[in-house]
């Protein structure tokens, strides 16, 4: 069983009644009252028991089934001490929608607010004069419990930036003032609290997505810790900070900001957020440039019959355009078709050597020339119809 305790007695009459909120704390987390009767409305709906003890007083709740209009509810009944169970003006359908761990949150929020802490015992505790306790015993709350670092953060940040507390470790929720609020659309790289004001719904989730996201993306913007922003502006597409929209937030970024994705720029350009590639045009007034080296002697014999190469099947991309090496272009790019000119990364050398060196400008050269874009049907029939000229050229005839 989980026991709950903190200093001070709970007015029985807070748990029956609607309405009543009366905090301990400066800066409470829950709703005391409220969100107790939506937690016992869930635990008893679970198969779980509650019990609640006000100093001396053991209160316990259960469930007793009564017809409405011909269907069926299971009211909740309160009993105090040895008198017998009463309902109390709700049944378990209050908080229908709410899963087992918003139940955890619930309690452990009012407890932590009263300065409370909460553990597992094996049996049954006795009343302490002086203080609440409230003891819920069910296999399921206990792997709640266990896994309670989900919903509820007990440990220190990495750093806060503004308002945005940030903990180095992957995760699929988003907290406020250290509570789950809300599942996010994909894994995060990292873990975000957000400490200023966030409007909750009735079930205590963020009422606004759009707000959450907008309360991460200042705190993004706003961070200095430069490791930390190299890998949220080249995080995978798939997680949730590579989807996330760093422009036109009104938000003036840090100078650690820019400098690390002026940096990501110029090594791995592509892989960058594309948002944050345009705060960082934005601020600094400066185009993307991929940066060009000096390829070796046997580097360029290969460009050289790469591009005779192509001459020879019907592409005559040799001064055509501008043909730059560069160190990269991002992860898994080999060529880009940019501003009149053919950039290749020096990978391209290393991976098939002339073949694939000759493949890769005949791509970006058909972009250049054509406009075409990558997986079009355009290009897909140029390609097409190239091979079987080629094909008439080899057998010596037309088709």
């Amino acid at each position: 069983m989980i026991v709950f305790e903190n200093t001070g007695e709970i007015d029985i009459r807070s748990i029956s009644t609607f309405g009543v909120s009366v905090k301990e704390g400066s800066n409470p987390i829950g709703f005391f009252g409220t969100g107790l009767k939506y937690a016992i409305a869930v635990l008893l709906r679970t198969g779980h028991r509650v019990t609640v003890m006000s100093g001396d007083t053991v209160v316990n709740f259960a469930i007793a089934p009564q017809e409405v209009r011909g269907q069926s509810f299971d009211f909740v009944t309160m009993a105090c001490g040895n008198d017998a169970p009463a309902p109390i003006g709700f049944t378990t359908e209050l908080g229908k929608q709410w899963e087992l761990w918003m139940a955890y949150r619930e309690i452990a929020c009012n407890c932590k607010d009263e300065g409370g802490s909460s553990r597992y015992e094996a049996y049954m505790v006795d009343p302490q004069p002086g203080r609440t306790q409230i003891v819920v015993q069910g296999d399921a709350f206990e792997g709640v419990f266990a896994n309670s670092h989900q919903f509820i953060l007990e440990d220190a940040p990495l750093f806060t930036s503004g308002s945005l507390e940030v903990r180095n470790r992957a995760s699929d929720n988003f907290f406020y003032r250290g509570v789950r609020v809300a599942e996010l659309r994909a894994t995060a790289i990292y873990t975000y609290n957000e400490l200023s004001k966030v409007a909750l719904t009735e079930d205590r989730t963020v009422k606004s997505t759009w707000d959450m996201t907008h309360k991460i993306v200042c705190g993004l913007l706003k961070a200095t810790d430069k490791r930390f922003l190299r890998a949220v502006v080249t995080a995978p597409k798939e997680s949730f900070e590579g989807s996330l929209d760093f422009h036109g937030c009104g938000i003036t970024p840090s100078a650690e900001f820019l400098s690390v994705v002026g940096d990501c720029v110029a090594d791995r350009i592509l892989k960058v957020n594309g948002t944050a590639l345009q705060v960082w045009k934005d601020a600094t007034k400066t185009e993307v440039v991929p940066r060009e080296i000096v390829i070796t002697a046997v580097q360029q014999q290969s460009m050289d019959r790469a591009l005779t190469f192509c001459g020879r099947i019907g592409f005559q991309i040799r001064g055509s355009y501008p043909i730059k090496v560069v160190e990269s272009l991002g992860e898994g790019v080999l060529g880009l078709a940019d501003d009149q000119t053919i950039y290749i990364a020096e990978r391209v050398f290393h991976l098939g050597g002339t073949k694939q060196l000759a493949s890769t400008l005949i791509e970006e050269y058909l972009h250049l020339r054509h406009g075409w874009q990558d997986m079009t049907r355009e290009l897909q029939n140029f390609l097409f119809e190239k091979l079987v000229s080629v094909g008439e050229e080899l057998v010596g005839e037309p088709l």
